[in-house]
């Protein structure tokens, strides 16, 4: 049994708690995602071992909006604005680069894994213990800085951007790779091929 199926059971059987899901797969809407025995789970996807006891809470670092349902409009949010490209003009598709290195557009199909479920920011002891949250965007909104930066579509100062939004406020720790349901994305590793390109042109701080 996955804890989406006990929480489906409480809920038929026991008591209408709230709770949110969509696609049961895992890594396609994120919506299940929950704190289970302290840390950042699909819900859909994480099992329960029979006779243990779980402990289950709302995704840590947005508002409750009922019992296991938060709202995650803001980072949501702050992800789609970050994931525009920036173009000096329009975009055509006949304008689109489509033969690049090839190495880069894996970098770029793994990112696009991402199914915003945010558990990399739940995760994150940084974002966890940060009074200023404005000091470091998170895993998520980077991943996303990160996206566009591999993007040769896309114009704008991605390195910059990252430094702006706390890079160097990363402590490298790699929780955010242990709590992301997709594999494919690497955050610690392309987290330090970003410093690298801020360290080549002096942007540190």
């Amino acid at each position: 049994m996955t804890v989406l199926e006990a929480l489906m059971y409480v809920y038929e059987n026991l008591d209408p708690i709230a709770f949110d899901y969509s696609c049961h797969g895992g890594r396609v809407c994120g919506r299940c995602s929950m704190m289970v025995n302290g840390k950042p789970r699909m819900a859909c996807t994480t099992p329960i071992k029979q006779g243990t006891d779980i402990t289950v809470e709302p995704l840590k670092g947005h508002p409750v909006e009922r019992d296991l349902i938060v709202d995650r409009t803001e980072m949501q949010d702050r992800i789609s604005s970050i994931e525009r490209r920036i173009n000096s003009k329009p975009l055509e598709p006949k304008d689109l680069q489509r033969d690049f290195d090839p190495k880069i557009k894996q970098k770029l199909d793994d990112l696009e894994w991402c199914c915003r479920c945010l558990s990399c920011n739940a995760g994150c002891p940084v974002l966890n213990n940060m009074s200023d949250p404005e000091k470091y965007i998170g895993p998520a909104g980077m991943r996303a800085i990160a996206l566009r930066h591999y993007d040769p579509n896309d114009e704008g100062d991605r390195v910059l951007e990252a430094v702006q939004n706390g890079l160097f406020n990363c402590i490298l720790c790699g929780e955010c790779d242990r709590n992301c349901p997709a594999s494919e994305i690497k955050h610690v590793e392309i987290f330090k091929e970003l410093r690298a390109e801020a360290e080549k042109r002096g942007i540190k701080h």
